[in-house]
């Protein structure tokens, strides 16, 4: 057996891909993740405020969320308690144009996983989502949370 080189993708399990929802009102942003992540195991879905982000969340499971620190409706720390009651509870890395020292430690303390600033550094973009996609299956597995099943079987468990 010859050695590999394993990548990102090599390593997320059979059928498996990184859902990945992206709330912003900027559409900027949201073709930034999605030239950035150009691979085929991100499925990447969209919101502009905090209601279509529910809104999505409750039709499809998402392992990861980069949500803008200010939105039209509220902010990232609303999104918080509404990701609990989910089937797959996904990790939320917030994104913004004035990260700083004191936004990172209220992300971390309020149990969000890290900071992206922007715009977007490529490298660092893929190095989160996927350290973050990690900690949100791991966390699901060893809760028995149903993260590998479609969207409508983990929606009705």
């Amino acid at each position: 057996m010859q050695p590999t080189t394993q990548k990102l993708h090599t390593s997320i399990p059979h059928q498996e891909k990184i859902a990945l929802l992206v709330v912003s009102p900027h559409k900027e942003d949201r073709a930034a993740v999605r030239q950035i992540l150009q691979n085929p195991c991100w499925r990447i879905d969209y919101a502009a405020t905090l209601e279509d982000a529910g809104e999505r969340l409750r039709d499809k499971v998402a392992s990861v969320i980069l949500c803008e620190r200010d939105l039209p409706d509220g902010s990232w720390k609303d999104l918080l308690p509404g990701l609990l009651g989910l089937p797959v509870i996904p990790s939320v890395v917030v994104i913004s144009r004035q990260a700083n020292d004191d936004l990172w430690a209220d992300v971390l303390s309020s149990g969000a996983y890290d900071v992206l600033s922007m715009p977007f550094d490529r490298r660092e973009l893929i190095r989160v989502v996927g350290m973050a996609w990690r900690q949100s299956y791991t966390r699901n597995v060893a809760t028995r949370k149903p993260f590998g099943l479609g969207f409508a079987q983990a929606a009705a468990s």
